[in-house]
């Protein structure tokens, strides 16, 4: 069974920051890196594109269309070229288009209306985090059926920037009847642990953890030049410490220096009747330990529902198509038809036509929020009404050869 983790990477180490005549732009140091937009950009990208939603599309249409596509994009669900860079652009679009005032900037100035060009609204120092914007909008839900939740603090640590993320994803697969009756399984996850012997660190030992003398421990670096313009300065990491500040002179031989070890883990998962396809399901506590930040990630399961012929779901009532002949249509009869509940009897009343549904009450879905509650199942009729009524000959043509004779 497919397991993975996520954790959003982040804009690029290096930018330009210039002071007097322009606005200033920083860049953060360390793993979570962030970048502070302020000049004016020289070209201005299309956000509805790069969320592929029209430009007159709803909160909910944009929300349901980052949902989709950072998960897509995401770095640790997507190692080809271009994801990072991509999850990056997504991340931004999602920032402006979700925000009604940011919005409304960018549909009539583009992105300089967002940089304080038009207005004096304090945008020219806006910051777009891509862990924060994951997090915020997957995480601002305690349902029980949610989605993601990304945790964004970054305190110091010697694990490596592909680092996992705290909260586990995996793919669950249920029958149909187990999406309607709810169903028990013991599910094996794979999990990153923090190292024992490190405590996460990485190094063999405290001793082994030593300030970077190029950057003298800030993790990052600063090139200062004058030019006609004002000052301008470059800020990226520090090469030698990968921005931590700190550097490990000899690794922990038990994690070869990640600071983690995988291991697996069985869970035992009750998944409550009425589910529907590509629901999500949070089990807290049940994700990656990070011992040094003293905090455990959460599991996210999620739920892909397996079709069954002849039976569909439309909410919580379900639908089957059935064949009667005319006689039994103008009769009236009882069919075996098969339910989730098994085979039943389907009472078919005289006069019956063509298209009319009959019902058999409290066999449908049950509503996850009220077990209690339970939609039906309707039987879509269908006539079948012969060619030929005896003989293997139409009557009426009999009638006319007959009539041609004479």
């Amino acid at each position: 069974m497919a397991c993975c983790s996520l954790r959003p990477s982040i804009f690029p180490a290096d930018t330009v920051t210039v002071s007097n005549s322009f606005p200033f732009l920083r860049l953060t140091s360390g793993r979570r890196s962030r970048l502070i937009c302020a000049a004016a950009s020289t070209a201005t990208r299309d956000y509805y594109k790069v969320l592929k939603v029209r430009k007159n599309a709803t909160l909910q249409e944009i929300k349901s269309s980052y949902r989709a596509l950072a998960r897509k994009y995401h770095p640790d669900m997507n190692k080809g070229d271009g994801a990072e860079e991509k999850f990056k652009e997504i991340s931004a679009a999602y920032e402006i288009l979700s925000d009604e005032e940011k919005r409304s900037l960018y549909d009539r100035f583009g992105e300089g209306g967002l940089q304080g060009e038009y207005n004096g609204s304090g945008f020219g120092s806006q910051e777009v985090d891509p862990f924060d914007v994951f997090g915020t909008f997957f995480g601002d839900s305690n349902r029980f059926f949610d989605g993601m939740n990304e945790s964004g603090e970054n305190n110091f640590n010697m694990r490596s920037k592909g680092s996992h993320a705290l909260n586990i994803w995996q793919d669950v697969f249920l029958s149909f009847e187990e999406s309607i009756f709810g169903a028990k399984r013991d599910i094996e996850v794979s999990c990153f642990e923090t190292c024992d012997y490190c405590g996460g660190t990485g190094a063999k030992s405290s001793s082994c953890i030593v300030s970077c003398n190029r950057c003298k421990g800030r993790g990052s670096m600063i090139d200062t030049q004058k030019t006609p313009f004002g000052v301008m300065s470059q800020v990226s990491s520090c090469s030698n410490c990968g921005g931590n500040g700190k550097i490990i002179t000899e690794h922990c031989k038990s994690c070869g220096g990640k600071g983690e070890l995988r291991s697996l883990r069985s869970v035992k998962v009750v998944i409550p009747p009425g589910v529907n396809d590509e629901a999500t399901m949070r089990i807290e506590g049940e994700g990656n330990v990070d011992k040094n930040r003293n905090r455990i990630g959460d599991l996210y399961l999620v739920l892909h529902v397996h079709p069954k012929h002849g039976i569909r779901r439309e909410g919580l009532h379900l639908y089957s198509d059935i064949k009667i002949d005319y006689s039994q249509a103008i009769l009236g009869t009882v069919i075996k038809v098969e339910t989730v509940d098994g085979l039943k009897d389907l009472h078919v009343p005289s006069g019956t036509q063509p298209g009319e549904t009959i019902k058999l009450s409290k066999m449908g879905v049950p509503d996850i929020n009220k077990p209690s509650v339970r939609g039906h199942h309707h039987f879509i009729v269908n006539v079948q009404i012969p060619k030929y009524i005896s003989g293997g000959k139409d009557r009426g043509s009999q009638l006319r050869s007959g009539e041609a004779k004479g």
